[in-house]
């Protein structure tokens, strides 16, 4: 008789809803080794932050011109405000009127020895043509008291006024000469004691107005980099002293990333360094460029899950310059 068959032993059967939330516990374990795996041993939440380049007015008045708005971009040496400078202006101009004067001074002798011999000039050929015209007449008067037309006595008289005329004429041609002689004295600088103290004047006031044209410069603020306006402290009408901050730029080609680094990772960081920086689609590598010396409490905005109640680092990485990220924005920082 064949023996029956035995019926084999089935294995327990386990529950679907059992099954369920330990596959959910391994899919949930996987993406968080894939994501520690492909983005870092240690994610960190960072802030976005500019280099900040105050604005400051370097001379006290009123803005009579203000030519920017929050959030306005700007270029090196745009202008940001003009302060009133008119009182400065006027200085300027009366410097610039002294200055010719003090030119003027220090030709007035040369001029005036120049005049006298042009004075001395127009007698000489006053004096030539007179002598001139009185020899002709004499000359004449003699022709005609040959001939018996006039008398001895008019004859006499014209060589007289000839003889007047000549010694005219000689005392015009010595003056000439002296006036000459002084100008050229002139000319040649002989004279180089009067003539250094007029060069002294006109240096001295030259001076003063190369100073006050580069202070009327200082009444215009003009953007001392690129960037975008952040803060505007006055505005157009206001009054503004020396030394107070007129707005901010966030430079363009100076970003940041803030982040704290847990004090146990520190060591892991280096000056130099290349760290990842994500936000959204965006992805960039910041270089380490300070490390503060001193651990703080994490600041509360910025603790993920691995800083909750713990002392860290304050780190900065430069950013490339050219960046869609900006100020103000959170990032994840990944440090591998």
């Amino acid at each position: 008789m064949k023996k029956k068959d035995m019926p084999r032993e089935t294995a327990p059967k386990v529950p679907v809803r059992k099954i369920i939330p330990v596959l959910i516990l391994l899919i949930i374990t996987a993406i968080v080794l894939i994501n520690i795996f492909q983005s870092g041993d240690l994610k960190l939440q960072g802030i976005v932050e500019g280099t900040i380049y105050s604005q400051v007015s370097e001379v006290s008045g009123k803005i009579i011109e203000m030519n920017v708005q929050l959030g306005s971009p700007v270029k090196t040496g745009d202008l940001i405000a003009r302060i009133d400078s008119i009182n400065q202006q006027y200085t300027l101009e009366q410097l610039q009127i002294a200055l010719e004067k003090t030119q003027l001074m220090s030709q007035e002798e040369l001029i005036r020895a120049r005049g006298s011999v042009s004075i001395a000039e127009a007698n000489y050929f006053s004096a030539q043509s007179g002598f001139v015209q009185a020899r002709n007449d004499a000359d004449s008067l003699e022709r005609m008291f040959e001939i018996g037309g006039i008398a001895r006595n008019d004859l006499d008289n014209a060589r007289h006024r000839e003889t007047l005329a000549a010694q005219a004429l000689e005392s015009a041609q010595s003056q000439l000469q002296t006036a000459r002689a002084h100008y050229s004295f002139l000319q040649n600088g002989s004279d180089s004691r009067n003539i250094a103290l007029a060069e002294i004047d006109i240096r001295d006031i030259e001076s003063r107005i190369n100073q006050m044209q580069d202070m009327l410069l200082k009444y215009e603020i003009r953007a001392n980099c690129d960037g975008i306006i952040v803060s505007i402290n006055y505005n157009m009408g206001s009054m503004v002293s020396t030394g107070y901050n007129i707005a901010d730029i966030s430079a363009e080609d100076e970003k940041f990333v803030v982040f704290y680094m847990p004090n146990e990772h520190i060591n892991e960081i280096s000056y130099g360094q290349k760290i990842t920086v994500k936000s959204g689609s965006e992805e960039v590598q910041g270089e380490v460029r300070y490390i503060d010396v001193r651990s703080q409490y994490t600041p509360k905005d910025m603790q993920a899950s691995a800083m909750k109640n713990k002392f860290s680092v304050k780190i900065k990485l430069l950013l490339p310059s050219v960046t869609a990220l900006i100020p103000g924005g959170k990032v994840d920082v990944f440090v591998r």
